[in-house]
């Protein structure tokens, strides 16, 4: 869009903003306009079609004043409240049946008959052959009449249909005796005098058993016109629509109707003719449009003057710009600066500009002559510069070879000494290690000793233990010798028994031949004893020369550690120093990539300004060439 403003003249935009600006305006007011003119012509509709079906509801309303009325001046003569009393109906039919007729024909009396309390039909003057029948289950106003014995009125289904229904109570000797009713005419005939006397259609629809609706009484002869759906909104609230009755265009009023109970019985609407309403609407519209035309058109002309006031001057503004552009440079031109408006304040800028413009191209004139000869001095300065930063660039270059052999050395010293300090902390952790190993070395070989003495010890008991058993062993060595000797007396002194003796030779021979077992085997565990004794002894000399190199051994193993502590302490101390060197040579290699870096950037910028050097010597040749063409474009200019 900024794109399609900038292809139009000002005098475009302004054309075309006052066209946008006018149609917005049309768009905005038309529509408001028109919708509120609708609106009130719609609002005057509402209550005249609302005036008419409270006229309907109030025509309805005198129908049954008018019954009421009827009822209540029957139920006063004193004949029929004397007849109702003894229940004479052949004398309440003498009286009512000769004024029915012109009740009917004239006032439109359509029933007429009397009751007995609290809902039988005692005579109708309009059928005198039915009576006697229950009329509580339907009619509720003859129920109201007869228990309250007040007058009523009101809609109200009947035996005939419905109808508007005036009930009067009769009381004889101020006693109750039943009531008398007059039923006004509520068909079609009411809906055409309604029709007749307000010029409007008129209709009451009931509804049926299958859920439709049926016209008791209508003017609407086209059928149709009013759908069961639109009946039944009305049922819920007041429903206004606009439709169509053939040519003509119609507005229907539609409300619900209540009978004397206050239950609904069906849907009264009012149709009026809306024509007139519609040519009103088309008239202000058309009206509206109109006007909105002629306020288009003379804000249009408006426009137009005001769009040519803007454009003529600052065409001769572009004019003559031009003639400064393209022709001869004339700077002593003027334009006319009379008024206040911005075209003035534009003519007195330009002069002001052209003005300006000529004191300037005087002075850059002047100053041309200047610019050149500086340009010149300038070149031979940049000359001379040039030669000593070509100077400067070398013996930075050397300056810089220089450092970085010196941060290459300072860094393989940084990488030394970090792998010492390295192979520091290795051997610091073998250490520790071989400590810890001697450590353990003395603690097992201390336990070992405490093992070796205890085992002593042991050895030791076992030694007494041996002696005693070489003690006992005796003992019965001794008892098997003394033994033996029973045994063999035993013998001898059984053979000098004969057979009296022989049973107890053998036993003798037995028990001697256990005592010499007994011998033999004492023989051989005093041989076991003695073994034992000489091991015992060996083991426990053995034993104290063993507890006696574990206790030297972990003596030295002691002083192993603590050798092993110094060790440490020294390594750790290498490990220290190292890493402080390596921090040195790293600093020192970090301060010497400092430098070179700082010689590196000085060496560039000396490129830099050297290239720079170069350039300002093209430039100056360059600005003295541009002196001598800008000498010859302000020559042009008229002054």
């Amino acid at each position: 869009m900024p794109a399609l403003f900038k292809n139009l003249t000002i005098g475009a935009r302004l054309a075309l903003g006052f066209a946008l600006v006018i149609v917005f305006i049309a768009a905005l007011i038309i529509p408001l306009v028109i919708t509120e003119f609708s609106a009130t012509i719609k609002q005057a509709q509402q209550r005249e079609l609302r005036g008419l079906f409270e006229s309907a509801q109030a025509e309805i309303a005198a129908e049954g004043r008018l019954a009421e009325a009827l009822a209540t001046a029957v139920s006063r003569i004193p004949d029929i409240e004397q007849a109702m009393a003894e229940q004479d109906r052949d004398r309440i039919s003498a009286m009512t049946l000769p004024v029915f007729a012109p009740m009917r024909d004239d006032y439109g009396a359509r029933q007429f008959q009397f009751h007995l309390p609290p809902a039988t039909s005692f005579f109708r003057a309009h059928k005198p052959e039915k009576f006697g029948d229950d009329l509580s289950g339907f009619r509720k106003t003859v129920l109201a009449t007869n228990n309250q014995s007040e007058g009523v009125r009101g809609l109200e289904r009947g035996v005939a249909g419905l109808g508007m229904r005036g009930i009067a109570p009769i009381r004889y000797q101020g006693e109750h005796q039943g009531s008398v009713e007059f039923g006004m005419s509520f068909g079609q005939p009411f809906f055409d005098k309604f029709k007749a006397g307000y010029g409007v259609d008129i209709g009451l629809y009931l509804e049926t058993d299958a859920g439709g609706f049926e016209a008791f009484g209508s003017t609407l002869d086209q059928p149709g016109t009013l759908d069961a759906e639109q009946l039944r909104t009305a049922q819920r609230d007041t429903t206004i629509w606009e439709h169509m009755l053939g040519e003509t265009p119609a507005v229907t009023y539609a409300h619900t109707v209540a009978d004397f109970s206050g239950n609904p019985v069906g849907v009264l609407a009012v149709s009026m003719d809306r024509s007139e309403y519609v040519e009103r609407q088309a008239a202000a519209r058309n009206k509206v449009i109109s006007v909105m035309a002629v306020a288009i058109a003379i804000a249009a002309l408006i426009g137009f003057l005001i769009t040519r006031s803007i454009t003529r001057p600052l065409r001769r503004t572009v004019q003559a710009m031009d003639d400064i552009s393209k022709g001869d440079g004339d700077l002593t031109q003027r334009l006319d600066e009379s008024g206040r408006d911005e075209i003035a304040d534009l003519s007195a800028a330009f002069n002001r500009f052209a003005g300006k413009m000529r004191d300037s191209i005087h002075e850059v004139a002047n100053s041309t002559g200047q610019l050149s000869a500086s340009a010149e001095e300038l070149s031979q300065i940049t000359a001379d510069t040039n030669e000593g930063v070509q100077k400067q660039r070398q013996e930075t270059e050397m300056v810089a070879s220089a450092m970085n052999e010196m941060t290459s050395t300072v860094q393989d010293i940084a990488q030394n000494a970090s792998g010492a300090a390295d192979a520091a902390q290795n051997a610091d952790e073998e250490a520790k290690d071989g400590q810890r190993v001697v450590n353990e070395t003395i603690n097992h070989v201390a336990a070992l000793a405490d093992e070796i003495e205890e085992a002593g010890t042991i050895i030791g008991n076992l030694e007494t233990a041996s002696e005693k058993i070489s003690t006992v062993v005796d003992v019965i060595r001794e008892i098997a010798e003394q033994t033996n000797l029973l045994a063999l007396n035993a013998a001898i002194e059984a053979a000098r028994a004969g057979e009296h003796g022989r049973g107890f030779a053998v036993v003798a021979e037995e028990v001697r031949s256990l005592a010499s077992k007994t011998q033999a085997s004492t023989q051989e565990i005093r041989e076991m004893v003695e073994s034992i004794q000489g091991g015992s002894k060996q083991a426990v000399g053995a034993m104290q020369s063993s507890q006696e190199h574990a206790r030297k051994t972990a003596d030295q193993a002691r002083e192993a550690g603590q050798s092993l502590v110094t060790i440490t302490r020294a390594i750790e101390t290498i490990t220290d120093m190292n890493h402080q060197i390596a921090s040195a040579a790293e600093e020192q290699g970090q301060v010497a990539e400092e430098i070179n870096r700082n010689v590196t950037n000085i060496n560039e910028a000396a490129s830099q300004t050297a290239e720079g050097g170069q350039q300002t010597s093209t430039a100056s040749h360059e600005l003295a060439r541009l002196a001598s063409q800008l000498q010859a474009l302000v020559n042009q200019f008229k002054t």
